[in-house]
């Protein structure tokens, strides 16, 4: 019904665009079951039975058996390869294990189920379709509304501080006592972690060694990101909807599938990623396919409809959101009208859009230079020999930008941006500062000892003065960031969240403004804060498939080796006289804006005036 190469009867469906989406969705538990199927009609044309119609017809396709042993035999192949991926790292293979086990099987029952893989028919499968897609069914439909929401006011009592808070009981103490074995943290090796070969001028190849399985994973990183080119996140939606010169969807869809491989595209900030699965025995033959994919993609403009529609859907819920609208409001705090909502493409130009004007900028991104990383069982220069015969790396011609950096808004009075919801309950609050470049080296890893020890965690300063101890909001939390190490002369931001009723807004913010400006001291916790940072640097060591691309993002950043060795180096011997004197230096009497959502017929807006004036915003304020 749905595979990872969008060849299934249900993709096929959104593909062709007669609904907005289909899949299936199979959940078997110790005792019971589900097996669904979840279809997303077209908005205002089309009805939920016509959308049910559809997805039986081809459900009745497989009870009848209509499909080709070349396309079940990929289909397996794929299944093969979704298996051992799982057993890949430890968090999937963690997840594995405790399925296997809440369902009293043995690890080699976990085995066995991959090699009945090969034994299953397609009788096997006609069979499975007859007994459980019957007539007796529950059928449900859903639609967006409102439901009436329970407001809790705010108890009339003071909150109530233990004398003791830093107190230790019984438990506690004997539970520190008990040895544990030190995890020493672990550093990425620049020099011997990845291969680095240089396939051509801007052209970079990383590689590392896959000593689990035969499953190779290649990814293209053309150094251009959203922040330079608006039209990336369509382009990614777009590219898997479409085929080449030669080959239409289904063929040349086909022929991966028939690898064992798959074509996949994403961007972020600061690249565009073109991810490239499958099987090592079968890399010649999956180069030579992404290679003339690369060269020859042909456009399809009927295949826009579905990025078109997905924009509507977007536009309609996105303003449903609280936290969606103060993620808005705070781009728009921070970078003014470089804000991502406000430089994006708007719904006419999407719907504008043209097949040609995408793969134009497909033709710009493939300019750009391009980090290639490949894990798998070849050789660095079997790999790179392939690479180069199939992939248009002579294309690539324009330094990277990246990392592109926008820059930070600069205010000369306390400032209340606020976006008025009369729906919503809740509040969201962000509190934005801008610091000046940090002049002194050792002064960045102090800042991320600083940021933890104010609002990184649930030990912090913001968790235990703001929610355990007067429950005056559910969400808080605070980050200091600042640019990367070669765009140090850059600003750094230091942004605070709290998330909390209407009712306790006021009382949540004061105590807020009485951290930042009159921090307490709490050396106490000193070291539990470091302790978490330790556990975040032992925590993001990659994957082997994600090792090149950590060291080839650390490498743009002007990093020579791993910057967690120097800022644990660092962080150990810092102490509270660090903290405070980075506080008083970088932060205590600096300028905070607010970027706040709320119901303003809920709150009362004399007393949010305090903190700066008051400046409403709209809709189109913040979001193109």
């Amino acid at each position: 019904m749905n595979n990872s190469n969008g060849t299934g009867f249900l993709d096929k469906l959104t593909v062709d665009h007669k609904v907005m989406g289909a899949m299936a969705v199979n959940q078997s538990m110790n005792e019971a079951g589900i097996l669904g199927l979840l279809v997303f009609p077209k908005f205002f044309f089309q009805t939920y039975a016509a959308a049910e119609k559809l997805v039986w017809k081809q459900i009745n396709r497989i009870k009848e058996g209509d499909f080709s042993d070349e396309m079940f035999q990929s289909l397996k192949l794929e299944q093969k390869r979704e298996y051992a991926s799982k057993l890949e790292d430890i968090n999937s293979r963690a997840e594995v294990m405790m399925r296997i086990f809440s369902q009293g099987k043995s690890w080699q029952d976990y085995l066995d189920e991959v090699t009945r893989i090969d034994a299953l028919s397609r009788e096997d499968v006609i069979e499975v379709a007859k007994k459980y897609f019957t007539e007796n069914y529950m059928y449900v439909t859903k639609k967006t509304g409102r439901y009436p929401k329970m407001i809790l006011p705010k108890p009339d009592y003071s909150p109530i501080i233990p004398k003791n808070s830093d107190a230790s009981c019984a438990y506690v103490e004997r539970l520190e006592k008990i040895p544990v074995q030190e995890l020493k943290p672990h550093f990425l090796d620049f020099e011997k972690d990845a291969e680095v070969v240089s396939l051509r001028p801007l052209v970079t190849l990383y590689k590392t060694h896959n000593s689990v399985n035969d499953i190779f994973s290649l990814t293209l990183s053309y150094g251009v990101g959203q922040l330079e080119l608006r039209d990336l996140d369509k382009l990614s939606a777009y590219l898997p909807f479409v085929a080449t010169e030669s080959m239409s969807f289904e063929v040349f869809r086909g022929k991966l599938q028939e690898l064992g491989s798959t074509l996949t595209f994403d961007s972020t900030d600061s690249e565009f990623l073109v991810v490239v699965n499958g099987f090592d025995g079968h890399f010649t033959q999956t180069m030579a396919l992404v290679g003339d994919f690369l060269r020859h993609a042909k456009p399809d403009d009927k295949k826009l409809r579905q990025i078109v529609d997905e924009a509507k859907v977007t536009e309609k819920s996105l303003f449903n959101s609280s936290e969606n609208v103060a993620d808005m409001l705070l781009e728009k705090v921070k970078f003014g009208e470089q804000s991502r909502y406000l430089t994006k493409l708007s719904f006419a130009e999407i719907k504008k859009l043209k097949g040609k004007m995408l793969l134009d900028t497909f033709s710009k991104v493939r300019s750009v230079a391009c980090n290639l990383h490949y894990c798998g069982t070849l050789s660095t220069e079997e790999a790179a020999r392939q690479i180069k015969l199939h992939l248009p790396l002579e294309e690539v011609s324009i330094p990277s930008n990246s990392p592109y950096i926008r820059d930070l808004m600069t205010y000369d009075k306390p400032t209340v941006f606020f976006m008025d919801m009369e729906d919503v309950t809740q509040s969201i609050i962000y509190a934005y500062m801008y610091i000046d470049p940090l002049k002194a080296k050792e002064d960045r890893p102090i800042s991320r000892l600083f940021s933890a020890y104010f609002g990184g965690d649930m030990s912090s300063l913001m968790f235990q003065e703001i929610s355990e101890f007067r429950s005056f909001a559910y969400q808080v939390n605070a980050r200091l960031k600042h640019p990367p190490l070669n765009r140090s002369e850059k600003p750094a931001s230091f942004v605070m969240k709290l998330a909390t009723h209407t009712d306790k807004m006021i009382d949540a913010m004061e105590v807020l403004e009485n951290l930042v400006h009159d921090m307490p001291e709490r050396p106490e916790r000193v070291e539990s804060v470091k302790q978490t940072i330790r556990n975040w640097v032992n925590n993001e060591y990659p994957t082997s498939r994600s090792l090149s691309l950590k060291i080839a993002g650390f490498r743009r950043e002007g990093y020579e080796s791993d910057p967690n060795k120097d800022y644990l180096e660092v962080i150990d011997r810092m102490t509270m006289e660090d903290i405070l004197r980075f506080y008083k230096e970088n932060i205590q009497d600096h300028l905070m804006i607010y970027a706040i959502v709320g119901n303003s017929k809920s709150m009362d807006m004399e007393k949010l005036s305090k903190f700066g004036q008051i400046v409403k915003v709209t809709r189109k304020d913040i979001y193109k």
